[in-house]
């Protein structure tokens, strides 16, 4: 392994991360894929057949790392959404045995990336672009983000202190530069930086912040004048 230490430490946190939603969905049999998700219009499969399809896409983008030849995470939207659909109501088994190869797809890329790749700019199908060691945490976060949106009794205050402020740091990080607003974790010594001019402060456990900056909660339970998050994708 050649990625920067704190890469690495990702890189272990990811593994860790792929594991507790492995053990949740151990747990369940066929007759859960068709159920609700939390996300509207998704079943549980929808969700798991997502997750495995976001690891090959992010493979693509260590490929583009790698060789510096354009090869974006997925040749279109509607591409992007029939894939899921096409995988959304296979048995259980099947899912769990696409994601386990697909997550094993990406750590193996991550292996074979020189040091100067995760340093390579790749582009995000927003059309941000991003330096490579960014997919190691976007996947980290879709890892958890989608684990709480099963729906199954995993909440984001199960997700590891530690990953909660680095996936802070990643949401907020990228919100504009006219979003006014600070955030302040009250149960870690994780906070937003300051932003000049009269910025709204929000303060909050940080699981409650991790859930209203993914948009999964409306801050109702955090401190402040709470404004609706810019989209996080």
């Amino acid at each position: 392994m050649v990625a920067p230490e704190a890469t690495t430490r990702l890189i272990a946190e990811l593994a860790s991360a792929h594991r507790r939603l492995l053990d949740t969905v151990a747990r369940l049999t066929d007759d859960a894929v068709p159920r609700p998700s939390l996300l509207p219009g998704w079943t549980v499969g929808h969700v798991l057949s997502h997750l495995a399809r976001n690891a090959d896409a992010l493979v693509n983008l260590c490929d583009w790392a790698l060789t510096g030849v354009r090869k974006p995470m997925y040749v279109s939207v509607e591409a992007r959404e029939a894939d899921i659909e096409e995988g959304a109501a296979r048995p259980l088994a099947e899912h769990v045995d696409d994601i386990a190869a697909a997550e094993a797809r990406l750590l193996e890329r991550f292996e074979d990336l020189p040091a100067e790749a995760w340093q390579a700019e790749v582009a995000w199908p927003s059309g941000t672009t991003r330096t490579a060691d960014q997919i190691v945490t976007a996947r980290l976060n879709e890892l958890e983000v989608h684990h709480v949106d099963l729906g199954l009794g995993y909440t984001f205050d199960d997700v590891p202190p530690e990953t909660r402020d680095v996936l802070l740091t990643y949401v907020t990080s990228r919100w504009p530069a006219d979003f006014q607003v600070v955030l302040r974790s009250s149960d870690s010594a994780w906070s937003s930086p300051d932003r000049p001019g009269d910025a709204r402060i929000i303060t909050g456990g940080s699981a409650a912040l991790l859930s209203w900056v993914l948009g999964r909660s409306d801050g109702s339970t955090l401190t402040g004048d709470v404004p609706t998050p810019p989209a996080w994708g």
